[in-house]
């Protein structure tokens, strides 16, 4: 293998893995569990998309064509009494479902819709972030040498029941399932799609569903980080005044080696409108993705079924060099001066190599001025050289400035 082939496969690999990143997902998940067990607050953005596409002249383009209308607005458990009892059909699920300890204690709703029509289709983006706040998560407390325990089941509950709220500025609003939504706020769309295929796309399961975060990909086959050298900076984020904090990060979302390839199940079909026009539905949905950061050296565990996070606020003898996706950190950081190498080396070769095929351009014999002082402009004509009393040759010969 040339040299130039090997480095080719180097950097091309390196740019593979790198240029690697998480897109937006149907639930999108992030939490943060600290070993004092404080209230916590994560986040789960769901987002999903509905493209209708429509033929010129048809009923369809008729009624989206230069429609743009948003529905936007927050809510919260506290001040909504359906939003409360929502909150608490998820608390059941928890328990009954995923078998979990967690309890959640208030709930804050962001809802979002946005639609859109063009000349031949129209877009229907729907976004729901949830902000719980979760108690109850630690199953039990770190002691001599018995870890901590984390109850991860609660973070893949399935909020399947409609919840309506009552805006001021919309009316009546269900957010879990999209075909609620259309019926709503456009009733002619809604009973135009109503008997169609497109109508069951819409009217597809609900929209808050998180049991994918474990369900396409296990606890255990999320990307895990563990950096043995402590920080101080990030020690506000758990409640700790100025306490040396390791964290253990999890992630999903990536489709790999280690965790398989993940599969999305986006819809892409034609059907017949009820004017007997064929137009054409498709949805966007991509891989659920999470991020939890566990304090202390964390590993995902599994117990009766129900997933949880195992825990030590200092890494055990033997795992300093803990594990990412089954890589030690050292060698990540080898890996990383590896790659730094290889990129000093590259740039001093094609550097070498630039220089080699410099073309030299003839310019000939550099031409000076004389300088003429800044106070000449007062007498009329530039003085003359003390050393040439010379006239000039032509009446062509003019007063050149200098470049200077």
């Amino acid at each position: 293998m040339t040299r130039r082939l090997f480095f080719g496969t180097v950097v091309t690999g390196l740019l593979l893995a790198g240029m690697i990143s998480p897109s937006f997902a149907t639930v999108n998940f992030s939490a943060t569990l600290p070993m004092a067990g404080n209230p916590i607050n994560p986040t789960y953005d769901f987002e999903k998309s509905f493209y209708l596409d429509y033929p010129q002249g048809s009923k369809l383009q008729t009624m989206l064509q230069g429609k743009n209308m948003s529905v936007i607005f927050t809510d919260s458990s506290d001040n909504d009494t359906a939003l409360k009892t929502f909150m608490q059909q998820i608390n059941t699920d928890i328990v009954t479902n995923e078998h979990s300890t967690a309890v959640l204690t208030s709930l804050t709703l962001n809802y979002q819709l946005l639609i859109n029509g063009y000349s031949d289709h129209a877009s229907f983006d729907y976004k729901i972030l949830l902000t719980p706040t979760v108690t109850g998560y630690v199953i039990n407390k770190e002691s001599g040498d018995i870890p901590q325990t984390f109850d991860a089941s609660w973070m893949a509950f399935n909020a399947n029941a409609p919840v309506t709220i009552n805006t001021k500025q919309y009316g009546p609003i269900e957010v879990n399932y999209p075909i609620d939504a259309i019926q709503s706020q456009i009733p002619d769309l809604f009973n135009a799609l109503k008997g169609t295929d497109a109508y069951n796309v819409f009217a597809q399961p609900n929209l808050m569903d998180a049991t994918g975060l474990f369900s396409q990909q296990p606890l255990n086959k999320w990307d895990s980080l563990f950096d043995p050298a402590y920080t101080l900076t990030e020690t506000a984020g758990y409640g700790y005044q100025g306490q040396k904090i390791a964290v253990t990060t999890y992630s999903s979302g990536l489709s790999n080696a280690f965790s398989g390839t993940l599969k999305v199940n986006n819809i892409d079909q034609d059907f017949t409108g009820s004017d007997g026009v064929k137009y054409h539905i498709s949805t966007k949905e991509q891989a659920n993705a999470g991020t939890v950061n566990v304090e202390g050296h964390g590993n995902a565990n599994q117990i009766q079924g129900g997933w949880t996070f195992v825990s030590s606020a200092q890494a055990a003898a033997g795992t300093g060099t803990a594990t990412a996706g089954g890589t030690s950190t050292m060698m990540v950081y080898g890996m990383a001066g590896f790659a730094a190498v290889i990129a000093a080396g590259i740039f001093i070769w094609s550097n070498k190599k630039m220089k080699e095929v410099v073309t030299q351009v003839e310019t000939g014999p550099i031409q000076y001025e004389t300088r003429t002082h800044w106070a000449d402009k007062f007498d009329g004509e530039p003085s003359a050289p003390a050393s040439s009393e010379a006239e000039p040759s032509s009446p062509d010969d003019k007063p050149r400035r200098s470049a200077i």
